[in-house]
């Protein structure tokens, strides 16, 4: 370059460094009038880190070597040199900070990426010492969105940070394959998978206090399978408890810090903030994702110019051409992309998280909602095209709507129609249901209104029997597990849990108005059951187990006790309470000991006034009285009618059956059928769960051979370390665990208190670990195998536990702990004294750790990718996890000699060669071993939920699997039927049982 040139340049560079930012571009094109080339080359090095790779990069020719000088350092290939145990192979790219090798680790046989770091950075101690506490929080990040940091290696004066090997190509590739089609940009279904993986790697790099802060399509690389990794988090900000550690200095040419007025990142995705050189925050980096998705979506940038000023100007004055987008581009979409893209920080999206959020709910809900402005002339043509079709559909459905609201209001013409009516009604699309610890199903008093809690995940839904759609409760449409629905008397609210008892973190009980309006918490639960809903205000339902029913007051306060638990009798639980007319008693579902079935219940009455007590009904669930003159009740998946005096409060008849195949467990009791107070019926068809599972020995290849035991709820078969017996759990009305030797056959009752699930062996056979409400809530206790003495508790300082693996030296157990911040969390507990410490603790849920036989590393489940996955990280001391599935896990199990780990994924069987004997652990691709329909994870009933509670073992040599196999196949439904005037159906069957009893 031409020393005059070069001298220009400086001059004007230190002058308009000397300037605020704000007015650096007017200088520049005013004093560069005769030379847009060199306002360029100035402007390049004001807004970008002066590192020879940007800066070739982005400027190119002479640039270089105006760039070599400012640096002090020229470019020395490296391809082909050794550096401490790595090989380098070829160059891959340039980045912010340095160029890229690809280089082979010698000494674990694996290839990474090498980024050389250049010399003017490496040689200051303060730039050094800051990239080793940002490479050691950005490697902590544990994401499998975004790509790890190995480590910082050094050798002959060359320094690198050493970084997960990505393949595949950049998002950047990608967009641009499409720039020469008919419609640029990716398919939306693709957009959104992507978008959510950067959303996702954003939250969890925002939630350790990291921004990236140059997000761009070239930083995003996307893999063969479709997975998404965001690279190059090397101008992040790291904020560590109140002290800021601004790395920015070490990507630039001077030593003059980063104060206000240094601008960072790549201009056509800064912030406006950032454009103008001002402090930045996560909000730079959602603004960032905001022009990803846009350009995902259009194929073009959102903001673009000429030059970098012209860019930044952009940025700073004008709003990205919204008409770029396709007219079917839905507009919860545009309005997130609005959000993001809002110019005033204050204004936009707060959280990267909300923005994960919407976009699963685009992605559940792929549909495109039409903007009409944008959208008329195709829409013209389509209302053509389809004009003899939508009347069609519309007379049909003006019909059918017409007929159901006959139906409903039939009381309301002249005579009162009883006529007998059915109708059949599919579930929200997607939406399904099993049996579990309630019924989702409910009616409102007058037989109007119908409301299902469905999964996976949805939001309370209610629907008027006269229209031809579902309306979702605003307050529930956030992603979450719901149960219980119950409608006020008046039908203007509905009640209903987040979670339940078992397998929820939190766990409140609420009431929502169904024309909007804010939730109100009626009360807190341990164990929840629904019940009914009295005209004077008063909530019936059981929060506990073991427990009885309880209630609160509609709007909330203290829990008051109704029925009082038989504990000398051996009751364990009320549950399922229903009013009588008057309000003045309820009718109730007993479990109590002895019983392995809910078929074998009862159904007793409480006089609210008197608090007295009798039993109406043995061998019997979820009574509920009819106008008919009956109380219905549930057993093996039918309902029954009894004839019920309501004066004498006395059954009068025999029992008759009057439905078939409705939902239900026999594990919990729960029917999923509703009658209105004037004698509508609801019900879901879909089978009855419970007491029909066998164990059973698969080989390797998937040969079964079945264990000598009559079918039961077996759960958790867990093999003794000699292998001779195994011990397993029963769920049911009672919970307990059972010895079974193999050699002799027999089944042999351990625990005794109905309360007690899944039992862990440890090393030497002597001592079972195991959870129990014994206590109230779920606590882990300890007893010995021979079952001498008194089991003692775990860890009394926490709840919500379940005990999982012990060390092979039985110093430590695994457990897993729910924690209404985060979730499933996996635990360590020494058991020779001292706290529990956590082994994974986030917003994800992680579970089911398991010891490896050397008990040097840990595996585990988490679903912190957005499904269940297997990791593996070392102990005691906390390291680098590596991930070892690839396509979904949960249930981890060690093979006890060493060498493998095996997992499930789905209903497949998986193993992974495993190596733990050097300080990293190798592990090999998964493959699978065998598939089958065996079950999985929790019961209708027990464990606690979330990647755990593994329903297998595996004999030492890795030869045989120990698994539960349900002979029922899969019990669930996605519809429900209507049977308006039920009643009158039940009245004409008594009067023909009675005429034929006559004769």
């Amino acid at each position: 370059m031409d020393p005059r040139r070069w001298d220009r340049i400086k001059t004007l560079y230190d002058e308009a460094r000397a300037r605020p930012a704000t007015d650096r571009v007017a200088f520049l094109a005013g004093a560069c009038l005769d030379d847009l080339e060199l306002q360029r080359e100035v402007q390049t090095l004001l807004d970008q880190p002066i590192s020879t790779d940007d800066l070739v990069h982005l400027v190119g020719g002479p640039s270089a070597v105006l760039v070599s000088r400012a640096v002090g350092e020229p470019h020395i290939p490296l391809t082909g040199r050794r550096i401490g145990t790595f090989e380098v192979k070829g160059l891959l790219g340039r980045g912010g900070m340095g160029e890229v090798y690809r280089a082979h680790d010698t000494k674990l046989g694996r290839d990474v990426a090498f980024k050389v770091l250049p010399r003017a950075f490496t040689t200051d101690a303060g730039r050094l010492a800051n990239l080793e506490r940002e490479a050691r929080v950005v490697a902590s990040l544990s994401n499998p969105h975004i790509a790890s940091i190995h480590g910082l290696e050094e050798s002959d004066g060359i320094r690198g940070l050493v970084l997960e090997l990505v393949e595949g190509d950049t998002l950047a590739q990608r967009l641009a394959q499409t720039s020469a089609s008919s419609r640029p940009g990716l398919r939306r279904p693709d957009v959104l998978n992507y978008a959510h993986q950067i959303a996702d790697a954003l939250e969890a790099a925002h939630e350790r206090g990291v921004t990236h802060r140059d997000l761009k399509p070239a930083n995003i690389k996307i893999t063969s399978d479709g997975l998404v990794k965001l690279l190059d988090f090397g101008i992040a900000k790291v904020v560590s408890g109140d002290v800021a550690i601004d790395l920015t200095q070490a990507h630039t040419a001077t030593a003059s810090g980063t104060g206000t007025g240094l601008i960072i990142g790549t201009a056509g995705y800064m912030s406006p903030e950032q454009a103008r050189g001002k402090t930045v925050d996560k909000r730079t980096d959602i603004w960032a994702f905001g022009c990803v998705v846009y350009e995902m979506l259009s194929g073009k940038m959102a903001f673009e110019g000429d030059t970098v000023s012209d860019t930044i100007a952009a940025i700073l004055d004008r709003d990205p051409d919204w008409s770029t987008l396709s007219s079917d581009t839905p507009r919860a979409l545009r309005r997130l992309l609005q959000r993001c893209l809002e110019k005033d920080p204050k204004q936009r999206l707060r959280d990267i998280g909300d923005a994960r959020i919407e976009i699963e709910a685009l992605i559940r809900t792929p549909e495109a909602e039409f903007d009409p402005a944008a959208a008329t002339a195709h829409m013209g043509a389509l209302r053509r095209r389809t004009k003899l079709v939508a009347t069609a559909a519309a007379l049909l459905a003006v019909s059918s709507a017409a007929l159901i609201w006959y139906a409903v209001t039939r009381q309301t013409t002249a005579g009162g129609d009883t006529r007998v009516s059915r109708f059949t009604f599919d579930f929200p699309k997607d939406a399904w249901t099993t049996p579990t610890l309630n019924s989702i199903i409910a009616l409102s008093a007058d037989g109007k209104q119908l409301a299902l809690t469905p999964w996976p995940d949805g939001p309370v839904v209610v629907r008027r029997l006269d229209t031809l759609d579902y309306q979702p409760i605003e307050a529930t449409k956030s992603p979450q597990w719901r149960q219980g629905p119950q409608f006020s008397p008046n039908g203007s609210a509905i009640s209903y849990i987040d979670g339940n008892g078992i397998v929820a973190n939190t766990r409140p009980f609420l009431k929502a108005p169904l024309s909007g309006g804010p939730v109100v918490k009626l009360a807190d639960y341990d164990n929840f059951h629904n019940g009914d809903w009295s005209q004077d205000g008063w909530i019936y339902w059981t929060g506990s187990y073991p427990g009885g029913i309880v209630r609160v007051r509609e709007s909330g306060g203290p829990v008051e006790p109704v029925t009082e638990l038989d504990i000398k009798g051996g009751e364990r639980s009320h549950r399922f309470a229903h009013l009588l007319p008057g309000d003045d008693a309820l009718i109730y579902t007993v479990a109590f000991a002895g019983i392995t079935s809910y078929d074998d219940a009862r159904i007793d009455l409480w006089d609210l006034k008197t608090r007295q007590r009798k039993t109406l009904i043995t061998g019997a669930s979820s009574g509920v009285y009819s106008p008919s003159g009956h109380i219905v009740y549930a057993r093996s998946g039918k309902l029954f009618a009894v004839p019920f005096d309501l004066n004498r409060r006395e059954i009068t008849g025999a029992a008759m059956p009057v439905v078939d195949n409705v939902m239900m467990s026999q594990n919990t009791g729960a029917a999923n059928f509703a009658l209105s107070r004037r004698g509508d019926l609801a019900y879901i068809p879909g089978g009855v769960e419970g007491g029909n599972r066998t164990v059973v020995w698969v080989d390797r290849a998937g040969k079964t051979e079945t264990v000598p035991l009559k079918p039961a709820s077996y759960l958790y078969p867990r093999l003794a370390p000699d292998g001779h017996s195994m011990a397993v759990e029963i769920e049911g009305p009672n919970h307990d665990f059972y010895f079974y030797d193999f050699a002799r056959t027999v089944l042999s009752k351990v625990s005794t208190d109905g309360m007690s699930h899944n039992p862990v062996w440890s090393p030497d056979g002597k001592r079972l670990a195991f959870r129990s409400w014994i206590s109230g809530g779920m606590t882990m206790w300890l007893m010995n195998a021979d079952r001498s003495g008194t089991p003692t508790r775990l860890d009394p300082k926490s709840t919500r536990q379940s005990p999982v693996s012990f060390s092979p030296d039985g110093q430590f157990l695994a457990f897993d702990q729910k924690d209404p911040q985060t979730n499933d969390d996996a635990w360590i507990l020494p058991l020779s004294g001292g706290d529990a410490r956590p082994i994974s603790r986030s917003k994800f849920g992680e579970g089911s750790a398991k010891f490896s036989p050397d008990g040097r590393w840990v595996a585990y489940s988490s679903t912190e990718s957005g499904k269940p996955e297997i990791y593996v990280q070392p102990f005691p001391g906390l390291g680098p996890k590596v991930q070892i599935s690839n396509a979904g896990g949960a249930d981890p199990m060690w093979r006890r000699m060493g060498g493998e780990l095996y997992y499930r994924q789905d209903n497949k069987m998986m193993t992974v060669s495993v190596d733990t004997s050097g300080p990293m652990l190798r592990a090999s691709a998964p493959k699978m071993l065998f598939a089958g329909d065996y079950y999985e994870g929790t019961g209708a009933s027990c464990e606690m939920g979330g990647p755990s509670a593994a329903n297998y073992d595996v004999t030492p040599d890795g030869q045989r699997f120990l698994m539960v196999k349900d002979n029922t196949g899969f019990v669930g439904g996605n519809r429900a039927v209507v049977v308006v005037n039920w009643a009158e159906e039940l009245k004409a069957k008594e009067r023909a049982r009675a005429q034929a009893a006559a004769k």
